[in-house]
């Protein structure tokens, strides 16, 4: 740290560092990190504002709260006469037009992510990248995540998507191919603020000889990463494929932040995520749901005061937090340090109070939008959300916004089967669960993992923060709930001695 960056550059440096990009952005969704991938890994981007302006004919007036007419046909028509005229040179009708415009921005902008200034499309084709860096550096991390290790290991996930961005004759880029032909394709490589973010996560990505990542958490990822990759390439369609990808790229940003206390001090809580089968319906399972969840977050907090206080305490001399404040420059950012230092001293240890005061400072205006603190884990409960693996705690205020408890889709638990069981190779639900639990901390409430539950951390000699209450009899119909989940969508087969088999092969229905 050096002696002039204010809480919200030091907070900003420490979640480049830890995490590898600024998880504040309560607005992400799943398409700027697609966007933000794909431009990574096929280094372009293309001019956004034909398609953006096709798609984009009304806007609502926040101001107003109506809805406008922005871009009327006619000017479209006249802007691109060429790409909707038919053979004879006829326009078409208002109405055909108005259709059109309305099936593109259903399927083309289905994550409401599409503005006239800067626009993340529903990807299907390498020409609909866009410079969209609403992704705060997610897409970026994933990116390198996944090209980690060369040339020892090959990165058949990072091939994958490539190649599938390639293709274009799918629905959807069809649907968008007369207005990408006008776009500019325009090379992208990583400079600027990009690429001293990635310098500064690059540490996090370190492998050994023999192409592994180091990182424990990071390796078994990306182990799962290339399985789901290799289950796509022979089962998926283009399009499912290219989401389901996304979607597990957030899941591991997920157990990534919440895991890197643990992997960087290598003690603190390492928290389960307890999924709910029962839509919140059951109080118990609720709420010991939403307390991993809650452990989690404070798995993340705890890294970050960590870090801040390491990079404070070489800075006070002897621990005396006083004179540092005293050298400090007289603004802004000083005058709320020294208010929050004061608030959080009560007689307490000085650096310990210093440090509170730069995290609050620094997340309460340093980092993140202005009307929103910049907490680290605005963008994982939003993502987590769209992903299918967040839900609401219940459906009492703030729809749900705010307070969560994890759960699982279809769609999600789809995910997880095909990227933890191989073709060719069923396992035991028993060894499934076993897996989940061991490769990503996800537990259902078997007996084996009543008191990781109860402890709401993965590791049994850590220290007990609190003890989570939750009915014992509610956890087993959870473990039945989720089984009747994997064999409702056909990955799992039941016997008739009640062994109920996991499998991803072809046929399995």
């Amino acid at each position: 740290m050096t002696e002039i960056e204010t809480p919200g550059e030091l907070l900003r440096r420490i979640y480049e560092e830890e995490f590898g990009f600024i998880p504040t952005n309560a607005s992400m969704k799943p398409v700027h990190v697609a966007n933000g991938l794909y431009r990574r890994l096929c280094g372009v981007s293309s001019d956004h504002k034909p398609l953006a302006g096709v798609m984009r004919q009304y806007v609502k007036n926040q101001k107003g709260g109506v809805v406008e007419e922005r871009m009327p046909n006619s000017d479209i028509l006249d802007r691109y006469p060429d790409m909707f005229s038919d053979v004879h040179g006829n326009r078409p009708s208002d109405e055909a037009m108005t259709r059109f415009r309305s099936l593109a921005n259903e399927t083309l902008g289905a994550d409401d992510a599409v503005y006239p200034t800067v626009a993340s499309f529903t990807l299907s084709h390498r020409t609909m990248i866009s410079s969209d860096f609403s992704d705060n550096g997610a897409g970026d991390f994933i990116a390198a995540f996944l090209r980690a290790g060369q040339p020892q290991v090959k990165p058949a996930a990072a091939i994958l998507i490539q190649s599938l961005l390639e293709e274009d004759t799918d629905p959807w880029t069809t649907i968008a191919w007369p207005l990408l032909r006008v776009a500019t394709e325009r090379d992208f490589p990583l400079t600027g603020a990009a690429l001293d973010r990635a310098q500064r996560a690059s540490p996090l990505l370190g492998t050994d000889s023999s192409g592994l990542l180091e990182s424990p958490t990071l390796r078994t990822l990306r182990r799962h990463f290339e399985q789901l990759a290799a289950y796509e390439e022979l089962h998926g369609a283009k399009l499912a494929t290219l989401r389901r990808l996304i979607m597990f790229g957030i899941f591991t940003l997920h157990v990534h932040m919440i895991r890197r206390c643990s992997d960087h001090l290598g003690y603190g809580p390492r928290p389960p995520i307890l999924l709910d089968l029962f839509e919140g319906r059951r109080r118990s399972l609720r709420e010991a749901s939403a307390a991993t969840l809650q452990g989690a977050l404070r798995a993340i907090e705890q890294i970050v005061i960590h870090r801040i206080r390491v990079e404070l305490e070489p800075l006070c001399e002897g621990g005396d937090a006083e004179a540092y404040l005293a050298g400090l420059p007289h603004n802004s950012d000083t005058a709320r340090i020294r208010a929050e230092y004061s608030a959080h001293l009560h007689g307490g240890n000085s650096l310990d109070a210093l440090t509170e005061a730069y995290w609050v400072a620094g997340y309460d205006g340093g980092v993140g939008s202005s009307s929103r603190k910049g907490l680290p884990w605005h963008a994982l409960l939003n993502l987590g959300r769209r992903a299918g693996y967040l839900l609401p705690y219940d459906d009492r205020g703030r729809g749900g916004k705010e307070h969560k408890r994890y759960g699982a889709s279809a769609e999600f638990a789809e995910i997880i089967v095909a990227a933890t069981v191989a073709p060719g190779d069923p396992v035991d639900f028993d060894v499934f669960l076993d897996r989940l639990r061991d490769s990503f901390g996800i537990v259902v409430g078997r007996r084996a993992d009543f008191e990781i539950i109860r402890r709401s951390d993965l590791q049994p000699t850590g220290a007990l923060q609190k003890s989570v209450s939750v009915n014992e009899n509610d956890l087993r119909a959870n473990v039945m709930a989720f089984r009747d989940l994997i064999l409702d969508i056909g990955f799992a087969k039941s016997y008739a001695d009640g062994r109920t088999i996991v499998t991803t092969d072809e046929g399995r229905r």
